[in-house]
Order: structure tokens, then C-alpha cells, then sequence
């Protein structure tokens, strides 16, 4: 027996849909599933993408013509009256028809049969980029009576913008129509889509072999996710079904959750590389350095001067034990900055001291450093910034960067940097972040835009799914290293870590979107790993050209560089 629903919950159902060659069979399939669905009273209903045909038997702009629809034929007109007989919005994806022209498109339509959102896909993927044009919808956001939505399809979510643009333009659920073949859709990017927007998402793929008659096939694993980045239901990976859950879109503890919002953070005026012309790491001059390079982050305990001279330690087995050339500190390791009575003046004159010693380190065991330090802010004398310094083996400070995003609890003492840098050194292009800054995907968006291979950071952990979707996703949407230094008495004592971006082509197809996370293990104080760098150069995820810098569609991101959103 199907619960009742709480008169403030909205239900929704994702169904999962297995295709065959013919429009009429897949109609009554997508027909029957919404029946089905409708037995638990959903407010919605979502299907996959291109729920009328196989792009795998699409091989030319002819063929999309052929097996397409419009918006007013018999196809969609068959959903809409669905849509009325059980009054729900259902949310459909197909390939459409325009006079000559062919679109992946999804809707949502309302139980008065009407198209209340249109959105076509933004970037085609692999062969669909033959006959597929990218869409001209923009990226709406509709208020329906039980929240404000917006769509986004399969491949538009392997990078954040899109996502990202529907959030900040006060979407609260997300609905992303699938037609995937990738473990690496359900289990990293839709949820973490969910987690870093702060937004509930709704997902619906295919099942079945895939181009009917291949040997692999779709993944399903049709799902519901929290803001959070919580599973609350999700399908199999193999059968025509649907998952439902109920959502309460105003939920106190939705709210509460939010009050440590990441949208708080952003500084967007920082952010115009988003929708310029990205620079791939080879451009801008030839880069001589090595293809690999040995790398390492470490994790001393506590902090303090005891755990520098720990740090220092283990900075000289890894170097000389595990031939790392650049090694990584966490975040502030001097201080305790939450402390009642930490001095921001007395903490910048103790890291002089420690930076003296750290270059002195690198300088003796002739490797690069990364470190992090309270210096007087050369903007705003009565204040301080907190600075990252990438010191060379002669012991210089190559370069340096001031954080950009700075938490509340700094914010009375600490000014805010306001540029981003790629530092091209003889090991590298290296991108420098710290602190809050690894909690906004625009940083890593940007550094990569400008060319990094390698992007290190002095943080915290905050939480384990910061590593196993968070760094994760931004090694996979820029095809970019990541190596993270957290403090031990962060809330994830766990958490310092590498991620390795894979080159393209891999195998499995999708494993060049689900990198590998190097976790620190439990009792030791470093984790190393050794870096393709040559991987990092192309941007690749798809066969004719899908590529994660030149796919996205930039014009449509100016939003980004406005003001953050505001929850309601």
C-alpha cells in the first residue's frame, strides 16, 4: 500500500525505460511506465532523454529527421494527455524536430497539457554532435506550484556551468534526462550536482543494451538526491521501473543545512574567465617539463611549530623515500585560528619564522613546497591576508596567492585576495588555492581555464563527500590533478588527498570521467602518488571533438559573474 503523502511533501517518480527500433513500441513503454507511476500519486513524473528513440541508431542529421517528433504531434500530444488523465507534471525527453534542424530536448508539461519549460541540450555528446544542433533555449527555470525547476541533459552536467547558471537563477530541483552508458553519471555526477548547488535533483536514464544490439549497455540507476548529496532512492542498473520519493521543499532542516551556503561565499566578480576562451595547458608557449611528476600531501598532527618540524619529516621521506618533487602543507598549520584568543599580528610574525624554515627545507632537500601563512595585507595595512606560497628548490617563493574567498569567522582580521594565477614552472602549469576556496567550484573552473595541469591546495576537509564527489567532479570536468593538504583536526581527519585525472580515450569509456581519489591512510602523515601531466593537455571526454573547454556554451553563462542567489 502506497504511504500517504504529508499535504507539504511533493512526490516524485523517475522512471527508467529500455528502447526498441520502433516509435509506437517505445510510446507504449513510456506510456505504461507512467501508469505504473501514477499508482503512488506523484506531483511529477520524469522520464529519460530521447525517450522516443536510440541516438545509437541515429548516424546522420537524416536519420534524427526520421525518427523525430514536434512538440504538437502525436507523441507528445499521447504524454500531455497522460499528464491531465493523472494531474501531474511529467518531464519527457526526445529528439525534436524543427523544419530542418534536429534538437535534444526535454519538457516539462502540465496536467492542463500544456509545455510549461522547453530546454534543448546545450552539448551534444560523441556522435551526437553529427546531427544534433546545440540548443538556443538558454537555461529557463519555471516556478511550479511546488517549486521553482529547472533541466539540464546528460551530457550538459559533465561540466558544472549549467548546473550552476539553473541554481543561480533560484532553481530549487533539478531534473537531468539521461540516455548514459556511464556508471559515472549515477554515481558521480548527478549527485554531486545536487551537493554543490544546493539543490534537489531528480535523474532518469535508459536501461537495455545500448544501440540496441551492442554489448554494453545503458546504466540506469535512475535516483532522487538531497541538497546534500543523499541517495534517497535509486533504481537498478538493468529494469523498466521507477523509484519515487516524497520532498518537502520547505523543510526546516533543508534550511538549516543551507546556512553554511557555498553561494555565500562566491565572488563572481573574479569569475571572467568563465565566459572567455579557455587556455589549454600546451598553449601560450611550449612546456619542456617533465611528463610525470612525483607528488605528495601531507597531514603532521595538530599544529604548531611540533608539527612543522613533523611536517619537515615526512616532507623528506616522501622526497627521498618516495621521490616526490613538490609536496603540499595544510592550511594554516601554525595556528589555531578559531582559538578565543588568536592573534592574527602575533601569527603572522610566528610564520615568518616558519616560512624561513620551509624554504630552507626546500632548499635542502631540493624540492618544491607548497605553505600557507599569515602575511600583513598589502592592500589594507590594519589588516592581514592569508597567502600561499609555491617555493622552489633554491628556496624562492615562485609565486603566490592570496585567498579569494574568505569564511565569516576571518573575515574581521583577514582581507580578501582577488586574482586567480597559473604559475608556469619547470614541473608544471600549477594553480594555487587555500582554505575556502576549495569549497567554490568556480576556483578550480577558473585556474583550469587558464591552463593549469596541476591545481594544489591547503584546505580542511570538511566532510567525506567533499573528496568523493566534490574533488572528484573537479578533476573530471577539467581534466586537471588535484593535490589537497588538510589539517589532522579537521572535521574529516581523513581528508588529505590526490586526485588523478585519467587521459582519454580509457577503458571502460566513462573511466576517464571518474578519477581515482589517493586517500591519506588512517595513522599515516603523507600520501603520494606519481602525476601524468601530458593527460592534463587535452580536454577530450567524447569521440568528433566533445571536449570539456569547447563544448560548453560561454555566452550563455554571464550569469555567473552577477550576484548569488538567494534561498526563499
Amino acid at each position: 500500500m502506497t504511504p500517504e503523502k504529508s499535504l507539504q511533501a511533493t512526490r516524485i517518480a523517475c522512471c527508467q525505460i529500455a528502447l526498441v527500433p520502433d516509435q509506437a513500441t517505445n510510446l507504449n513503454t513510456c506510456l505504461n511506465l507512467i501508469e505504473q507511476a501514477s499508482r503512488v500519486k506523484p506531483d511529477l513524473i520524469v522520464l529519460p532523454e530521447m525517450s522516443n528513440w536510440s541516438a545509437g541508431l541515429v548516424k546522420s542529421r537524416a536519420d534524427a529527421l526520421e525518427h523525430s517528433v514536434t512538440m504538437d504531434g502525436e507523441f507528445m500530444r499521447a504524454i500531455a494527455d497522460k499528464a491531465q488523465r493523472h494531474h501531474c507534471f511529467i518531464a519527457i525527453g526526445v529528439i525534436e524536430r524543427l523544419a530542418h534542424e534536429t534538437f535534444i530536448t526535454s519538457v516539462i508539461i502540465s496536467p492542463t497539457k500544456e509545455i510549461v519549460l522547453k530546454y534543448q541540450k546545450q552539448i551534444p555528446f560523441g556522435p551526437q554532435i553529427a546531427w544534433a544542433t546545440p540548443g538556443r533555449t538558454g537555461n529557463p527555470v519555471v516556478a511550479l506550484p511546488f517549486a521553482r525547476v529547472g533541466v539540464y541533459i546528460c551530457a550538459d552536467g559533465l561540466i558544472p556551468e549549467t548546473t550552476r547558471v539553473l541554481a543561480l537563477k533560484g532553481a530549487q530541483l533539478l531534473i537531468n534526462t539521461l540516455h548514459s552508458g556511464g556508471s559515472d553519471e549515477t554515481h558521480l555526477h548527478v549527485p554531486v550536482r545536487a551537493y554543490e548547488n544546493r539543490v534537489w535533483l531528480a535523474s532518469a536514464n535508459k536501461v537495455g543494451q545500448r544501440d540496441l544490439g551492442a554489448l554494453d549497455r545503458f546504466s540506469g540507476g535512475s535516483q532522487i538526491v538531497s541538497p546534500e548529496g543523499d541517495i534517497l532512492v535509486r533504481a537498478d542498473a538493468l529494469t523498466d521501473s521507477f523509484v519515487w520519493a516524497d520532498i518537502d521543499f520547505n523543510d526546516p532542516q533543508q534550511e538549516r543545512s543551507q546556512k553554511r551556503d557555498v553561494f555565500e561565499l562566491r565572488r563572481p566578480e573574479c569569475y571572467g574567465a568563465l565566459t572567455a576562451k579557455p587556455l589549454y595547458p600546451f598553449e601560450g608557449g611550449t612546456f619542456n617539463g617533465p611528463a610525470s611528476l612525483g607528488v605528495s600531501a601531507l597531514q603532521p598532527h595538530g599544529h604548531g611549530i611540533e608539527a612543522l618540524h613533523e611536517a619537515i619529516d615526512q616532507w623528506g621521506q616522501s622526497v627521498f623515500q618516495r621521490g616526490s618533487r613538490l609536496v603540499v602543507l595544510p592550511y594554516l598549520l601554525m595556528h589555531d585560528v578559531g582559538a578565543q584568543d588568536f592573534d592574527p599580528s602575533k601569527a603572522a610574525l610566528k610564520d615568518i619564522e616558519a616560512l624561513a624554515l620551509v624554504q630552507q627545507t626546500a632548499q635542502s632537500t631540493s624540492s618544491w613546497v607548497v605553505f600557507s601563512s599569515i602575511k600583513l595585507s598589502v592592500s589594507e595595512p590594519t589588516k592581514f591576508e592569508v597567502c600561499t606560497d609555491l617555493i622552489d628548490p633554491r628556496g624562492v617563493v615562485f609565486g603566490s596567492h592570496v585567498q579569494i574567498h574568505v569564511a565569516n569567522a576571518l573575515k574581521t582580521w583577514a582581507s580578501a585576495g582577488s586574482q586567480f594565477q597559473v604559475f608556469r614552472t619547470p614541473i608544471g602549469r600549477i594553480g594555487l588555492l587555500c582554505g575556502a576556496d576549495a569549497q567554490v567550484l568556480e576556483s578550480f573552473r577558473v585556474l583550469s581555464y587558464q591552463g593549469a595541469q596541476l591545481i594544489c591546495v591547503s584546505g580542511e576537509m570538511g566532510d567525506v563527500r567533499e573528496m568523493d564527489l566534490g574533488l572528484r567532479e573537479r578533476v573530471a570536468e577539467n581534466r586537471v590533478h588535484v593535490v589537497f593538504a588538510s589539517r589532522s583536526d579537521a572535521p574529516c581527519s581523513n581528508g588529505s588527498v590526490v586526485v588523478q585525472a585519467s587521459a582519454y580515450p580509457s577503458e571502460p569509456h566513462w573511466r576517464v570521467r571518474f578519477p581515482d581519489v589517493l586517500r591519506i591512510e588512517r595513522g599515516e602523515r603523507a600520501v603520494s602518488a606519481s602525476l601524468d601531466l601530458l593527460c592534463t593537455n587535452d580536454k577530450t571526454v567524447a569521440a568528433l571533438g566533445c571536449d570539456l573547454f569547447l563544448s560548453p556554451r560561454h555566452e550563455e553563462y554571464k550569469v555567473l559573474l552577477g550576484q548569488a542567489r538567494k534561498h526563499g
